[in-house]
């Protein structure tokens, strides 16, 4: 598990565009391009933030990372999706 990678990641995709756009369109071609394992790329790829943030991936950038890809408006869907994910754990 490489918490760097998956915050590279996030973060290439928060902040540019192209990145961003490759994510949208193609994410199986767009995650390729970091050195994680094929649970990590599933966690990006399913936007599964509670999984991000339980291998210590930084809040911050969960939440920059679910607000680019599906907008403001969807706040109370993210702390939704992470407070489900905590219930859901024993």
């Amino acid at each position: 598990m490489s918490v760097y990678g998956l915050e590279l990641a996030l973060y290439d995709i928060t902040t540019k565009s192209l990145v961003r756009k490759q994510f949208i369109a193609t994410p199986d071609v767009a995650v390729a391009g970091y050195a994680l394992e094929a649970d990590e790329q599933a966690m990006l790829k399913d936007l599964d933030v509670g999984r991000l943030l339980d291998v210590g991936v930084s809040p911050m950038l969960t939440l920059g990372l679910w607000m680019c890809l599906r907008g403001p408006q969807t706040l109370l869907d993210y702390l939704e999706a992470v407070a489900g994910h905590a219930q859901g754990r024993s």
